[in-house]
């Protein structure tokens, strides 16, 4: 029984020396944040930007600091030829070392031979390369007020990985469903209904929810 409480102690005392303190800075209704001190008792420090684009033009980035996991650190992308979404998560592991990092950029497009089907109002026939890391073909369902949209494009591995589509969900009143495949032209060229454009903004602002 001795023997058995001081195992606990011991462990108690390993996790407090390891634990990592980080600053976290979450923005809620804005681009910017304040930030705090949290204890992060696995993993690393973060700071991850989310860059958003409309066709060529950017839309807008997003800067956050928080403890992260090794899955999480690294670059991930989703483009659906009229929208991409690129985030891009340094780590560092030292206590408050997401300080003063630079915001890490996005990384340069460079095709990389694969292609997905993509949509244009209610045609999902044409066809959309793929760069980088983007080795998945995706497609991305949102459904609200009765009202569906489907939007297809590339997506990485890193950003198929895990139950997307339940933490989206949980950010927005909307059901957002997001299936990924393997494969050349794997996410079919099936024709799909025209929806409203708001649904569009819905989609991105819940992607960028579910980052960290």
């Amino acid at each position: 029984m001795a023997l058995s409480v001081l195992c606990i102690l011991m462990s108690t005392l390993f996790y407090k020396v390891n634990a990592l303190t980080c600053y976290q800075c979450i923005p809620e209704t804005s681009t910017k944040c304040t930030e705090t001190k949290v204890e992060c008792p696995v993993g690393q420090c973060g700071t991850m930007k989310t860059t958003s684009y409309t066709g060529n033009q950017k839309l807008a980035d997003m800067v956050m600091k928080n403890c992260s996991v090794a899955r999480q650190c690294g670059t991930a992308s989703v483009n659906f030829g009229i929208t991409q979404i690129v985030i891009n998560n340094q780590c560092c592991g030292t206590n408050l070392c997401n300080n003063n990092q630079s915001e890490p950029e996005p990384p340069k497009s460079i095709p990389n031979g694969m292609d997905c089907y993509t949509c244009s109002g209610e045609d999902c026939s044409s066809t959309l390369p793929c760069a980088n890391d983007e080795d998945h073909c995706i497609k991305a369902t949102v459904n609200t007020d009765g009202q569906t949209l489907i939007m297809k494009g590339c997506a990485t591995m890193s950003f198929c990985r895990g139950d997307l589509s339940t933490q989206i969900g949980q950010s927005s009143s909307s059901s957002v469903d997001l299936n990924c495949c393997e494969g050349h032209l794997c996410n079919s060229a099936q024709t799909v209904t025209q929806s409203r454009w708001f649904q569009l903004g819905l989609l991105m602002y819940a992607i960028i929810q579910m980052s960290f």
